[in-house]
């Protein structure tokens, strides 16, 4: 869980940053605020849908890219590793990111923050939260950031660097002004609580994400032209909430788009490349019920995702966009049980889910309409139990699954000199986890958790090369390998020394690391024999470091530091832009 006192200590601008910064994930940033983030395993994927599920306040967040989500208004994030198919569905492969908002309370505060840095840095943000009535609660807010500067690029690396290395950055690049690089996002967003009695309640929510002429140089060379793109997010949130003391029904109907437009500058001027629009749109029900210590949830989850995109060759002249008008409808039902008995807590679920899936006809793309069904069973256990008050043991499995992206089935597009095509014939992915471990916990000064995590991998989607034999022409397109495993070791730290000798102040060490032992899949090769390959795009170890000294007395401040290891890449330096 990342807290307010932990993002307060944080200099993040959107929760991208937040989250590389704090906890240690596979997150990728590009120039022109767009990210992905991977776990587990998982690869980060700059694509709308992900193997990590984006929620905001248990919603779907309508997107995947973290650099859309500014950080002004956000209480905390909860962050779950794992297969969380059972309660959340589709997507959920890798785990869950939750990013939980501020709600108002019926206490009247607000607070106002101006700040300017280098590079022509400038942001604001004000927040108002207070009681309307006894039963009425409210807040507002409005954020801006800005850079109105390109910004320099640094004149050392305090890492070593191969020859290679220091060839592929450019020593020339060193010191000098990244061009085209500034950009602007605004934010606004309202809450209202309604305590209609003792037992019902609603919250409402709308969150609106705004940017302008955000600067995309592409790498220092600018070989893919500098371009640009601008966005929006909305999203609207409804919890009906019903509570008594042994139940709670929510009733949970959402609404999100983001819209993208992307911006190219040539000769004729500058127009639009591409744009696109993601809706999504749904209805989640929820029954919790108790029994002493047992625990049954149950639900209904109905989603629906509609994608629209264009695409141009120069002004005015529509080109073959990169992957067809597409459509999802959801339907899902769960549950899951818990027991609770003084050492031991156990639980276990189930969800059955079965996806619609169509794409649109395209004339510029070549395909017809096609639709296809999706019916999955997702199980899921796990259990902790302690051996003494500070020390116990933890185990979870669970399956997930992974609905294919239209990009993969049915998509027409070309990257440099590599022609890639669809595969209409695409399977979903599964996978089958489970992970062990320990865990030391003094409430006081000590935390130490190890965790193994191993999971089984069938239909994973992977590159396939080949032959057009009408044009005897090259392209890459997509297949399901064989199988495929991976596993891992996590190590989370943290220790207060100070409050085992009785400091008034806190000097908490910390250190998360997560390394891969394996990430291997079974695949054929051109002659069809089975091979067995490294799956490329993932980071061997990542690791997050740091030290945080609070006066409890107002005053707190951090120092982190973030590793990221090797990862096996694609040779993109051999296939330049055609021009």
């Amino acid at each position: 869980i990342i807290d307010s006192k932990k993002i307060a200590t944080v200099q993040a601008d959107n929760a991208a940053d937040l989250l590389k910064r704090t906890i240690n994930l596979d997150i990728i940033e590009y120039p022109g605020a767009s990210s992905a983030v991977g776990m587990r395993g998982f690869a980060p994927s700059a694509h709308n849908r992900n193997y990590t599920l984006v929620l905001i306040d248990g919603k779907p967040a309508g997107t995947t890219n973290l650099t859309s989500i500014p950080t002004d208004f956000i209480e905390r994030i909860e962050v779950v590793k794992g297969p969380y198919s059972v309660l959340y569905g589709s997507d959920a492969m890798g785990g869950v990111i939750n990013i939980i908002t501020r709600r108002p309370g019926n206490t009247r505060a607000g607070n106002v923050s101006i700040s300017a840095g280098n590079f022509g840095q400038t942001n604001f943000n004000g927040y108002a939260s207070g009681g309307v009535s006894n039963k009425v609660s409210l807040s507002l807010g409005f954020s801006r950031k800005a850079q109105d500067k390109d910004y320099h690029i640094g004149k050392k690396n305090l890492l070593s660097l191969s020859e290679t290395e220091k060839l592929i950055l450019d020593k020339e690049s060193y010191g000098d002004i990244m061009e085209h690089t500034q950009y602007q996002i605004s934010q606004f967003m309202g809450k209202m609580n309604i305590e209609l009695n003792n037992s019902w309640s609603a919250d409402l929510s709308g969150i609106f994400v705004t940017s302008d002429d955000i600067q995309t140089p592409g790498n220092y060379w600018h070989s893919y032209g500098m371009k640009k793109k601008d966005f929006d997010r909305t999203n609207a949130m409804l919890d009906i909430r019903r509570a008594t003391l042994d139940n709670t029904l929510l009733i949970s109907p959402y609404y999100s788009i983001y819209n993208e437009s992307n911006y190219d500058n040539t000769d004729q001027g500058e127009f639009i490349s591409s744009k696109e629009a993601v809706k999504q749109y749904g209805l989640k029900l929820t029954d919790t019920h108790a029994w002493g210590d047992f625990q049954l949830v149950g639900g209904l989850d109905f989603d629906a995702l509609n994608v629209s995109s264009e695409r141009f060759s120069e002004k005015g002249s529509p080109a073959n966009p990169l992957r067809p008008d597409h459509s999802s409808l959801a339907s899902s039902i769960f549950a899951q049980g818990a027991y609770t008995r003084e050492k031991l807590f156990i639980n276990a679920g189930i969800r059955y889910n079965y996806t619609r899936f169509t794409l649109e006809a395209d004339e510029l793309l070549g395909n017809d309409k096609k639709s296809t069904g999706y019916s999955n069973i997702n199980p899921s256990i796990g259990f902790k139990y302690f051996f003494t008050p500070i020390l116990n043991i933890h185990a979870s499995a669970g399956n997930a699954f992974y609905v294919p992206d239209a990009y993969k089935t049915a998509g027409r597009y070309q990257v440099g000199s590599k022609q890639y095509r669809g595969n209409e014939k695409l399977k979903a992915e599964t996978s089958t986890s489970f992970d062990v471990g320990m865990n030391l916990s003094n409430n006081r000064w000590l935390n130490i958790d190890l965790t193994y995590f191993h999971a089984f991998y069938t239909n994973r989607i992977v590159n396939d090369n080949q032959i057009d034999e009408a044009t005897d022409e090259a392209y890459v397109t997509y297949a399901n390998a064989d199988k495929g495993r991976m596993n891992g070791l996590e190590i989370m730290f943290s220790s207060d020394i100070t409050k085992a000798l009785g400091s008034q102040y806190g000097l908490e060490l910390y250190a998360n690391f997560t390394h891969m032992f394996n990430n291997k899949f079974k695949t054929k090769d051109d002659a069809g024999a089975t091979i067995e390959k490294d799956a490329i795009n993932v980071r061997r170890n990542t690791g997050n470091f740091g030290i945080v000294f609070d006066s409890n007395n107002g005053f707190v401040t951090r120092l982190n530091a973030r590793y990221i290891g090797k990862r096996l890449e694609a040779a993109w330096m051999g296939s330049p832009p055609a021009s």
